[in-house]
């Protein structure tokens, strides 16, 4: 009878081979493939949101800085304004919206509304108004209209305030 050596345990292979390293990055290859399609589509789908917030974000802004200028103005009595255009209904503060359609903020006398001052951009509509519904005691009261221009010209956005020339609350 002859007898053979007991088997030698086998050595615990410490790592990965070449093999499965080569295959792991081809897996993760197809996966990153695969899903570059989603991620583009997720950024496309953004950009209209995000247009639509930064013309949001303007609007509020102009809105704040024409209700600012009312509050510092005294209360009088106020003509009709030109078209797109608050006039001289805040002193010495106009806004107004130019050729390119910009609210600007500019001068009762820069009648070409020519000021560098621009507080809001894709502009369609401002008005100024004396609301309907004022009456005597309400003082000298304007209703602040401005519309803009959604994301790649589509979808208006209209936002408006009443406001008191002087300040105070409604």
């Amino acid at each position: 009878m002859v007898l053979s050596p007991p088997p030698r345990p086998a050595r615990a292979q410490r790592g990965m081979t070449l093999v499965e390293v080569l295959i792991a990055a081809a897996v993760g290859a197809l996966l990153l493939a695969a899903l570059a399609p989603v991620a583009r589509l997720g950024g496309q789908a953004s950009a209209p949101l995000r247009d639509t917030s930064e013309a949001l974000y303007q609007g509020r802004f102009a809105l704040q800085r024409v209700a600012a200028a009312a509050a510092a103005t005294a209360p009088a009595a106020v003509l009709p304004p030109p078209a797109k255009s608050s006039g001289n209904w805040f002193g010495t503060v106009m806004f107004c919206v130019n050729a390119t359609g910009s609210l600007v903020e500019t001068t009762p006398s820069d009648t070409s509304c020519s000021g560098s001052t621009v507080i809001a951009e894709r502009v369609s509509a401002f008005s100024v108004a004396v609301p309907a519904t004022a009456g005597a005691s309400d003082g000298e009261v304007a209703d602040v209209s401005l519309t803009l221009t959604g994301p790649g010209g589509g979808g208006a956005i209209t936002l408006g305030e009443r406001m008191r020339l002087g300040g105070g609350t409604l």
